[in-house]
């Protein structure tokens, strides 16, 4: 008997060369697995961390535009399988600070992660015995504007309550115009620093719409909420020489970025209108009592609406 014959029927060197091709295949099969684990997560990262960053730029650019001079303060983003969740804060500047207001989650990526929340907003004069009024979670009531283009059963005036409080602080107040004004044709010469505008963003339909729901439902529910009005801020003092084009350019971007198909659509109506154009509604005004009582006197101001407050320190 040769030798290859030999080593074809010894069982020692049989199991031998079994157990060699198992570490083989087991390494190999370690080795493929590292190598796809890592590569998986590499993927899962990216789409993460893009998703993650496109999700932010959306998100805070819907809270610049619906919550007057609001912002996202703070992210904490948890991964998931190819995309994840971000518990955030939103804070509002109230000229001397900024104070968080709401924290809210939204979801992102290609398979967003999947969770439950509960909650439910406050409000009064639900009975239509008074304006249903709602409250951010602070416990800030959220403003209330009202279009000059829309004839109002009633409008609201706030002045009254924010002369009974008492100190020396700092009120959050949200003034309708009489009617459209061009920043050059505004009859108040001079506004405080830190000054929201109201922009006329609202399709012909939106209008409409407004207009009936003003004759069908009760005069306590008939406005446009905080979410619903839209615009951009300065924070220096603005006359009406003053112009707003890098603001107005800015407010456009945020239009587009937005996750908001409402905003986007908002773009397309004021795209081509140029900042010396633009229909201003309103305004949104920081200030102490006294500060304030001259423009909320003013007679283009059809109402006034309170919002947040401050103590002045």
């Amino acid at each position: 008997m040769d030798e290859f014959t030999e080593d074809i029927f010894d069982e020692k060197k049989i199991k031998k060369a079994i157990k060699k091709g198992k570490r083989k295949t087991i390494l190999t099969i370690v080795f493929v697995s590292v190598i796809v684990f890592v590569s998986l997560n590499i993927v899962n990262f990216a789409t993460y961390a893009y998703f993650s960053q496109k999700a932010f730029k959306q998100w805070d650019a819907y809270v610049r535009l619906s919550t007057p001079n609001g912002y996202i303060s703070e992210t904490v983003d948890t991964r998931g399988l190819l995309g994840g969740e971000s518990q955030y804060k939103v804070s509002k500047d109230m000229k001397i600070k900024s104070l968080v207001f709401e924290q809210n989650q939204y979801k992102f990526g290609a398979i967003p992660s999947t969770s439950i929340s509960r909650g439910a907003g406050g409000s009064i004069g639900i009975t239509g015995e008074d304006w249903q009024i709602t409250y951010k979670e602070n416990g800030w009531r959220n403003l209330m504007f009202f279009h000059p283009n829309v004839t109002y059963q009633r409008y609201k005036h706030d002045e009254d309550l924010i002369n009974q409080m008492g100190g020396d602080r700092i009120y959050e107040v949200a003034l309708s115009f009489d009617k459209p004004y061009k920043q050059s044709e505004l009859p108040l010469y001079e506004l405080p620093a830190m000054t929201w505008f109201w922009v006329n963003t609202y399709s012909g339909s939106q209008l409409e719409t407004f207009q009936q729901e003003s004759k069908e439902n009760d005069w306590s529910s008939t406005f446009i909420r905080e979410n619903e009005a839209l615009g951009f801020s300065t924070n220096s003092p603005v006359s009406s020489t003053i112009k707003l084009d890098h603001e107005y350019k800015s407010f456009l971007n945020l239009l587009k970025t937005s996750v908001s198909q409402e905003h986007r659509k908002a773009y397309d109506t004021m795209k081509n209108i140029n900042s010396g154009d633009l229909e201003i509604l309103g305004i949104v005004i920081y200030g102490t009592k006294d500060e304030l009582a001259a423009i909320i006197k003013n007679p283009i101001i059809k109402a006034s609406s309170l919002g947040g407050v401050i103590d002045n320190y």
